[in-house]
């Protein structure tokens, strides 16, 4: 990290909170988990040369392998930029609750999914879940097979629940409809 930059203070992000929508927050907090997911990723790829278990490129052949130094202090930095991403996740979860709004409803889960159990019984509370991978969960719940191993699936959605439906109406009303550009008959963006 550059020694000139640093990161918003907790308070003034909190205080920054309390100006945006509930799909702002919606948006950050998806944000925030996809940011922790590549984070975990690039620790467990770097994990190994930390501890010494396979060898750095710049190692001799036939020497045993060591702990890289760097990949330690990565890891270490990573760690603490995750902790303060979920500190983020955890004061935008109270600004939602501080307007009277639903934490579930705003992850896309409906009140009936809260009561029931997950993970073959597991009743822990699930509302200060982070993203699941690598241990940075709070409820109990397993990563979702997209996010287990550091790679992200994209497709096409094709069941959207309600809440959803209303997001994505209200982000297609933000986009600005299209010309009709006769230079590009896909319809594609130019940038």
């Amino acid at each position: 990290m550059s020694s000139e930059t640093q990161p918003i203070d907790p308070a003034r992000f909190a205080q920054a909170l309390k100006d945006l929508s509930a799909e702002s927050l919606a948006l950050k907090v998806l944000e925030l988990r996809n940011a922790i997911a590549h984070l975990d990723y690039s620790n467990a790829e770097l994990k190994p040369y930390a501890d010494g278990t396979a060898p750095s490129l710049d190692q001799p052949q036939g020497q045993p392998a060591q702990p890289d130094q760097d990949c330690i202090d990565a890891i270490t930095e990573n760690e603490a930029v995750i902790a303060r991403m979920q500190d983020r996740i955890d004061r935008i979860r109270v600004e939602v609750e501080r307007r009277g709004l639903s934490w579930r409803e705003l992850q896309g889960k409906p009140d009936e999914e809260e009561a029931a159990p997950t993970n073959g019984g597991d009743t822990s509370s699930s509302a200060n879940l982070t993203n699941g991978v690598n241990g940075h969960g709070t409820g109990g719940e397993t990563a979702h097979a997209a996010w287990r191993d550091g790679t992200f699936q994209t497709g096409t959605i094709s069941q959207l629940g309600d809440h959803e439906r209303e997001l994505l109406r209200q982000l297609e009303s933000r986009i600005p409809p299209a010309d009709d550009d006769e230079d590009d008959p896909e319809g594609g963006m130019h940038l």
